[in-house]
């Protein structure tokens, strides 16, 4: 399976096809159909030959072996390859247009990218030709507060959460020669007395209503952000974080996810060994983006290449799909194919986990796409 990860089909997977409108799911424009597949990837190793899945007014209603799925009606669509879930990017700037960071003001906890966040625009039928459906849109780290994430489908008008995450800069990176906060003391400062007597934004992270993204790159970063969100009780998960799996026990501890990626060729195999231990450990693991300025081709080389480094293909799996919906807070609806779930499928020529792999169809809430796929 993993003789193709790093194949010269890589290469060329950014050259992606431009959007496109929605087209109806069957013939009747119906939202309501039946689903044959030759392979079925539900969740993690999951696998089922011949498999079907139900779909009634864009929830799934079944997903499963043929002998339990029953009367399949008359509209059905057959697919010799594999279908699967949509895939969930657990990070990504797609759709912000530049507009992602305040330049000014370190502090800016109350911004939004739903307000922002254009959900036509091209970044995200660029992500649905690679199978994903579902995107987690943050505005930049690059400052100590940045503001809140969105959740988005792809389909280009539906958002799933409009607040997400309040995402906090506790890297280098948000830290200025010419702007306070000049140190990590006084950053940590900033956002403590935001916590000691919150209100609005802060209130809400403080009660575990509003997750966190605490944004780390060195281990030290990320040893001052699980030590942040432990004292605090503060739901989330770290982002980027490259060398998390070297302080995995601390992080199962303190409860917190770990969004990594995206990675390339040349990625560190250090960076890559961390996502291993993290996975030993059991530490959730999410994949992200940093799309449209890294190709949304990414999330599955990223996801590749940690299987190679030895990451169980399951974990892999699911830090695109269950994982990664989990992380973005909104399980109960995507990332997986079981009753009651929006009816988000893709169908792929091959095992999704194989790089060699190409998106044949997606569908997002049971409406075929058109223009997003190859």
């Amino acid at each position: 399976m993993l003789s193709t990860l790093l194949s010269p089909v890589l290469l060329s997977a950014a050259l992606l096809a431009p959007g496109g409108e929605s087209a109806p799911a069957s013939a009747h424009g119906s939202t309501s159909f039946t689903l044959k597949a030759a392979h079925l990837r539900l969740y993690g190793n999951k696998v089922i030959a011949d498999g079907v899945v139900k779909v009634e007014d864009g929830k799934v209603t079944y997903a499963g072996d043929a002998k339990g799925a029953g009367e399949l009606g008359s509209d059905v669509i057959e697919h010799e390859g594999w279908a699967s879930a949509g895939l969930v990017a657990a990070r990504t700037w797609s759709g912000l247009g530049g507009e992602g960071l305040e330049p000014k003001r370190p502090f800016t906890a109350e911004a939004r990218a739903a307000d922002v966040v254009a959900l036509g625009h091209a970044d995200f039928a660029r992500a649905r030709a690679e199978g994903i459906t579902t995107m987690v849109v943050a505005l930049s780290p690059a400052n100590v507060a940045s503001g809140i994430t969105t959740v988005v489908k792809t389909d280009g008008h539906t958002t799933l959460a409009r607040d997400g995450h309040l995402q906090l800069g506790l890297s280098s990176q948000a830290l200025r020669t010419n702007r306070f906060p000049t140190s990590y003391a006084a950053a940590l400062e900033l956002i403590e007395t935001e916590l000691a007597k919150p209100t609005g934004v802060w209130e809400r992270v403080g009660d575990g209503e509003l997750p966190v993204y605490l944004d780390a790159l060195s281990r030290d970063e990320i040893s001052r952000a699980v030590e942040l969100a432990s004292k605090h009780k503060l739901k989330g998960a770290l982002l980027r974080a490259p060398l998390a799996g070297e302080l995995a026990g601390e992080i199962k501890k303190s409860g917190l996810a770990v969004v990594v990626g995206p990675f390339g060729i040349g990625t560190e195999e250090r960076v890559l060994a961390s996502v291993v231990s993290l996975g030993k450990e059991r530490v959730p693991v999410a994949f992200g983006l940093e799309a449209p300025a890294v190709p949304e081709a990414s999330l599955r080389l990223s996801a590749a290449m940690c299987v190679r480094a030895g990451l169980d293909p399951a974990l892999a799996w699911e830090g695109m799909t269950t994982t990664a919906a989990a992380v973005a807070g909104v399980a109960s609806r995507v990332g997986k194919l079981a009753a009651g779930c929006d009816a988000d499928i893709v169908l792929w020529s091959a095992d999704p986990l194989e790089l060699a792999s190409k998106v044949e169809s997606v569908f997002i809430a049971g409406v075929r796409q058109t223009g997003g796929a190859h």
